[in-house]
């Protein structure tokens, strides 16, 4: 009978234990959900990992990219928002992404290894 009595102790304290992890990541979750809401500064702009272009989000502009393998994106900058309106990759989820605005936002195009961190850094 105290075997029973120990392992239905041992169970409590596991849904407590995972409760509490499930409530802190939730936590972490929304902390850095609202940290990340800063209006972004600028875009970083790469190809295949290597820094190409760094766009200052307070000036509005248009640059093409050419990306690995002769792909090209077209970026536009236009009031604090950076997206991407015409690529040559076929699948064209680069310019389905829409608008970024925001620190950490994205902008990605596999196809010509493309890759846009907004952020709210210097």
């Amino acid at each position: 009978m105290g075997r029973k009595k120990k392992e239905g102790h041992q169970q409590r304290n596991d849904i407590w234990l995972a409760v509490f992890l499930l409530a802190f990541a939730a936590l972490l979750g929304v902390w850095y959900y609202f940290l990340h809401q800063a209006p972004a500064l600028q875009a970083k702009v790469s190809i295949d990992g290597e820094l190409v272009e760094v766009l200052d989000l307070s000036e509005d502009q248009e640059v093409t990219i050419k990306g690995a393998g002769g792909g090209t994106n077209h970026l536009v900058v236009e009031n604090g928002v950076i997206w991407c309106d015409k690529a040559s990759c076929p699948d064209k989820v680069c310019v389905r992404q829409g608008k970024q605005s925001l620190d950490g936002g994205q902008i990605v195009c596999l196809p010509n290894r493309m890759f846009v961190q907004v952020t709210g850094d210097e």
